[in-house]
């Protein structure tokens, strides 16, 4: 006799598994969430993996990072549960979102249509779509060395070359592009150098070298405890 996976009430599970999905695409939110319950005992793993298709398959917008965080929240929080002993709040959570969520199949059409590996393109196609100035191109800057830049601290040649811990904080974060003001910018770093110094790490070498790194930046702390952060507060300490 064959096996039947079968749910909690003795459905049939791929039943019930079609069920939530139909049942989400109209907004049914009770019949969605009594199949969510009949899979969530037995065959929990499963029902995630649903929810998680049903939100690219049926979804409009950037709603599957939400039933991923959803699925790790309900991970945690059951880790030590057993089943039928389980918070089903984040399941519950999921089906709601899902099924008040706008609804669009592009996804799915994209890739039943579009995604065949055995449709070749045509010559025309080819030639309409590839870009060859910028594969010369892109041959061009492959034949460029490595940028000095990647030779920091946590490479063997960048520490050999004498890069410091201290040159990564300051020109790591100078380089950022497109950059946004960080509250912390212009912080000397002192709460990590005091931890480092309690652990033996600091050598007299890094010392006189920190006392420079820190000569022209601000307090550990420049918003002092989140009381003052301004435009010019930010300018006194810049470069």
């Amino acid at each position: 006799m064959a096996f039947e996976a079968l749910t909690k009430n003795g459905y049939n599970l791929f039943e019930m598994s079609s069920m939530i999905q139909k049942a989400i695409r109209r907004c049914d939110i009770p019949h969605a969430a009594y199949a969510a319950n009949e899979m969530s005992v037995k065959y929990r793993a499963y029902l995630w993996k649903r929810l998680l298709t049903v939100s690219a398959e049926d979804c409009y917008g950037i709603m599957t990072k939400e039933i991923m965080a959803l699925k790790e929240a309900d991970d945690y929080v059951n880790q030590r549960n057993k089943p039928g002993e389980t918070n089903d709040l984040f399941i519950a959570k999921a089906v709601v979102l899902l099924c008040m969520a706008k609804k669009n199949r592009d996804a799915d059409y994209v890739a039943c249509n579009f995604m065949w590996g055995d449709q070749p393109l045509s010559d025309a196609e080819y030639e309409a779509f590839v870009d060859y100035h910028e594969v010369e191109r892109l041959k061009a800057v492959s034949q460029f060395g490595v940028p000095d830049y990647v030779f920091d601290v946590h490479t063997r040649r960048g520490r050999r070359n004498g890069a410091t811990q201290m040159d990564f904080f300051r020109e790591e974060n100078e380089a950022l592009e497109p950059r946004q003001m960080n509250l912390f910018d212009y912080g000397n770093y002192d709460g990590w150098y005091n931890h480092q110094r309690s652990q033996g790490y600091m050598k007299p070498n890094d010392e006189r070298r920190l006392q420079k790194f820190q000569s022209d930046r601000g307090p550990v702390d420049p918003t002092n405890g989140g009381t003052e952060w301004t435009p010019e507060t930010y300018e006194k300490y810049k470069k």
